[in-house]
């Protein structure tokens, strides 16, 4: 988690952050420091040596050769609260299914029992910190304990100890990416060394700082806002709320103002739970079909959840989708995703005005959304459905809350049964989530395929 190298401990003084000001070439960050050239940055760089792992910026791991190229590359210039991992202008987050599912095993192997009771207390006090502020759902998985590695497809993610030379007090991953080996690590001996020198310092702390990795947050004082230049990693980011020198996400090396306690800020909980929204408020909820829409067809802002899907599609839907799928004006493409770099879209009124973007914008989200909308990815091999896509979801639930008996089971050919159970349950509460499907008996992969090719 920190840019602590077991060769250079002595560094972490009390006068750390002035020090590393002064003379960033000294960084310990696991290949943070400047270098002329990648040969010899690239010297510098930790590889885990049972893994081939490759550990940059005191705890980003990195897995080859081209994605090392990739980072020091990108490193080079910097960019112009709380700030989630972007690719090709994508946020990595974690879906609206994966991220209920976030279970993780904690290793015995390498760890004293005493070490272990530890992790997995602190890792319980850690997850649920980040549980209360955004929409996610970490489970222990305490039966995996004994085969808990990389390659145990039963959970997300593996805790594990850290090779004996690790430069690095732990370190994470980020949620759908390759380029990263999906485990947290933990090194004990680095960690007392650091709660030796800042009594603060728990293990609590650290491990809020790796989740938040483990839910697409970067580290916030790569924001052009910090004065930790010597820090700077890269601009593969979007920051929501505003600069945070106190985050957990902040190292306090770095020209922070927080301590070794890595405590959750309130930007750090206002942060996390715009990118991961509560869910169990409006999911896949609707109003009544003459509350969604005004009498002259335009979309009407005292529906919630309409509004909650429209804000969330402005927020988080890429130039590309919202100019050929959405079908939106491209200058209001570029109003949307210029206004939102700086601050997201809040309210309907927000995003009505904005330039460009104006009553016939919006009827046009809320027909991808709920009429006509389309994906590039809308199943997956298996033919399961993918719950990123809302324009599909929602007319799946639609039809499941809407189709008589007959239409279910002979039209959709669903098997009887599957029929029967749908229409029993949401007559006692309508479908609001695709898990909410899945969880009727006889309704599973196949029915859901069904239910998808007589839509489509």
């Amino acid at each position: 988690m920190t840019s602590l190298r077991l060769a250079t401990a002595a560094l972490l003084s009390a006068n750390l952050a002035a020090c590393m000001a002064s003379d960033p070439e000294t960084s310990t960050s696991g290949g943070g420091g400047k270098a002329d050239g990648y040969d010899e940055w690239r010297e510098q760089v930790y590889c885990e040596p049972d893994t081939g792992v490759c550990i940059v910026e005191g705890d980003i791991p990195l897995v080859g050769e081209q994605a090392l190229q990739a980072f020091f590359e990108s490193r080079t210039s910097a960019p112009g609260g709380l700030s989630v991992f972007r690719q090709n202008d994508v946020d990595l987050l974690w879906n609206a299914v994966d991220r209920f599912d976030l279970t993780y095993c904690v290793s015995p192997a390498g760890f004293t029992p005493e070490q272990h009771q530890r992790l997995v207390a602190a890792m319980a006090s850690a997850t649920a910190e980040w549980e209360a502020a955004a929409k996610v759902d970490y489970r222990y998985l305490p039966e995996e304990n004994e085969r808990c590695t990389e390659d145990n497809p039963r959970v997300r993610f593996p805790v594990t100890v850290a090779p004996w030379d690790a430069m690095y007090i732990a370190r994470a991953f980020f949620p759908y990416n390759s380029e990263y080996e999906p485990a947290i690590r933990v090194s004990f001996e680095a960690y007392d060394d650091l709660s030796a020198r800042y009594p603060e310092a728990s293990l609590e702390g650290i491990l809020r700082h790796e989740l938040g990795h483990t839910l697409g947050f970067r580290h916030e004082h790569i924001r052009p806002e910090s004065s930790a230049s010597f820090c700077y990693e890269d601009d593969r980011f979007r920051s929501i709320t505003q600069y945070d020198r106190r985050s957990t996400m902040h190292y306090p090396w770095c020209d922070g103002e927080g301590d070794w306690s890595l405590q959750l800020t309130e930007l750090d909980k206002i942060g996390a739970a715009f990118f991961y929204p509560d869910f169990t408020r409006f999911r896949g909820d609707r109003c009544a079909p003459g509350d969604e829409l005004r009498p002259d067809g335009s979309v009407a802002p005292t529906c919630a959840p309409v509004v909650h899907e429209i804000l969330e599609l402005a927020n988080t839907a890429t130039a590309e989708v919202l100019r050929q799928d959405v079908r939106l004006d491209i200058r209001a493409v570029n109003a949307i995703v210029n206004t939102r770099g700086t601050a997201p879209f809040i309210q309907l009124a927000d995003l009505d005005a904005i330039t460009y973007v104006g009553p016939v914008a919006l009827r046009r989200m809320y027909d991808y959304l709920y009429v006509d909308g389309r994906c590039g990815s809308e199943t997956d091999l298996d033919g399961l459905i993918d719950t990123r896509c809302r324009p599909v979801v929602h007319r799946l639930l639609q039809l499941a809350n809407t189709a008589g008996q007959d239409i279910l089971d002979f039209d959709v050919a669903l098997d009887r049964r599957a029929a029967e159970n749908i229409v029993a349950r949401r007559a006692q509460q309508r479908f609001t989530s695709l898990v909410e499907l899945w969880a009727v008996p006889y309704v599973k992969t196949t029915a859901l395929a069904k239910m998808y090719d007589y839509l489509y």
